[in-house]
């Protein structure tokens, strides 16, 4: 019996080991500094997927960065993988589903290490609802608990990593390329769908959709300890195309809207005079910019109900292309090279002003014919009778506070001498 059991374990320990070592081999986020092998891992097709979050925050743990980029699948998609002109360069950080949860941890594991000069975090209401918290492979990564020899432990055990690994694999035998969620031209009528059922179902979205302040806390609590080691954060508000808005305004969430913006503009407005380190852009140690509500460049019609080409600007409602991004960052840094990408430093003098302008260049939206189109879909939808959205809520708890504050306890002092 006992030569049974010891023969039992040693198959089991030695098949754990394979499995743990095939996944570090193939490391399909690039967290395991494997060597690449050509025609079966060079080619890194899985970074921009779920998966991504164990990049990152790899990243983040090792440091190196002047300035990060945070946010959502809008930064991931909406900003170049290496945006160019931003003084000392600036990491794209985005990942895809996430929330302010995953990247209020993101900001503090940045911050502990020592170039870190900026942070820029793209912010709209899905970062504050209660519909989420994080992804599966939140719990994989060092945005988890900060320590990078944990992570590639649990990493190299995880079956979601094996599924990577063996995607990556076919796709360098087969020659699959990094998912790109856009085309330079659609099949008659696809690019309309897209938009038509894209609406729909943010429609039920946000119907269903709940507010969070503590939420918002958290990410004050975050935002205070970076500006008070003197890391400057820069904020913006996404910009969606205005099918997505009206969508908002529609379901009856925007007032919710209005709200974030107001609360958004009050915790950047107290940590504004902080003094950063070394500065990326005029303002102070806290900046808040606003991209959207109806602007210009998000007004464009949508895709044509036989239209082929793509829409210059949103490759769906709720995603803008690369170029829209790498404009955003030059207006953050003063360069207003792109006519008609624009927005609004948002500060408590100002937010009634421009709470009016949305609401007065969603109005003219609407005389268009664009938005008649919109109108009519709406109406169409409300006349069904659609149904909420509705996810049971997960808000944050003690454990969560604590993880963020053990991140925070881990930055060197004296940061704000960088």
């Amino acid at each position: 019996m006992k030569h049974y059991a010891r023969t039992l374990f040693i198959a089991l320990f030695t098949g754990l080991l394979s499995f743990a070592g095939f996944n570090a081999l193939i490391d399909p986020f690039g967290v395991t500094g494997a060597p690449d092998i050509p025609g079966l891992t060079a080619r890194d097709t899985r970074l921009y997927g779920d998966g991504g979050r164990v990049h990152v925050g790899d990243r983040l743990a090792r440091g190196g960065d002047a300035s990060i980029l945070l946010g959502s699948s809008r930064t991931v998609d909406g900003f170049p993988h290496e945006p160019t002109g931003w003084p000392g360069e600036i990491y794209n950080a985005g990942m895809r589903g996430t929330n302010i949860f995953e990247l209020s941890q993101a900001m503090a594991l940045a911050a502990r290490n020592a170039p870190l000069r900026c942070v820029v975090i793209g912010l709209d209401l899905d970062e504050f609802g209660t519909h989420s918290r994080a992804k599966a492979t939140y719990w994989l990564s060092t945005l988890n608990d900060g320590n990078r020899a944990l992570s590639m432990t649990r990493v190299s055990l995880s079956p979601n990593t094996f599924g990577a690994s063996l995607q990556s694999l076919a796709d360098n035998l087969g020659g699959g390329s990094p998912r790109v969620p856009w085309a330079d031209s659609y099949p008659a009528g696809a690019q309309r769908e897209r938009y038509e059922s894209g609406v729909r179902g943010i429609y039920g979205f946000y119907l269903g959709y709940n507010f969070d302040a503590g939420r918002v806390a958290l990410f004050e609590r975050a935002l205070d300890a970076l500006t008070e080691n003197g890391i400057q954060v820069i904020g913006f508000i996404h910009p969606l195309h205005a099918w997505r808005e009206e969508a908002l305004f529609r379901s009856g969430r925007s007032e919710t809207y209005f709200e974030m913006r107001q609360a958004l503009t009050e915790v950047f407005d107290r940590h504004a005079a902080a003094s950063p380190g070394n500065a990326c852009v005029e303002g102070g140690g806290a900046v808040l910019w606003d991209f959207s509500g109806f602007r210009d460049f998000a007004s464009l019609p949508a895709p044509g109900p036989e239209q082929t080409d793509a829409h210059p600007n949103f490759y769906e409602p709720s995603h803008y292309l690369p170029h829209i991004g790498q404009a955003m960052l030059d207006s953050l840094r003063g360069d207003a090279s792109t006519p008609g990408v624009s927005g609004v430093r948002l500060e408590p003098g100002n937010l009634a002003a421009s709470a009016g302008a949305i609401r007065t260049r969603r109005q003219r939206w609407l005389e268009t014919e664009d938005g008649q189109a919109a109108t009519a879909l709406f109406d169409a939808l409300e006349a069904a009778g659609p149904q909420a959205e509705t996810e049971t809520p997960q808000f944050l708890n003690r454990d969560d506070r604590r993880s963020l504050e053990d991140k925070i306890s881990r930055i060197a002092p004296g940061r704000a001498e960088r």
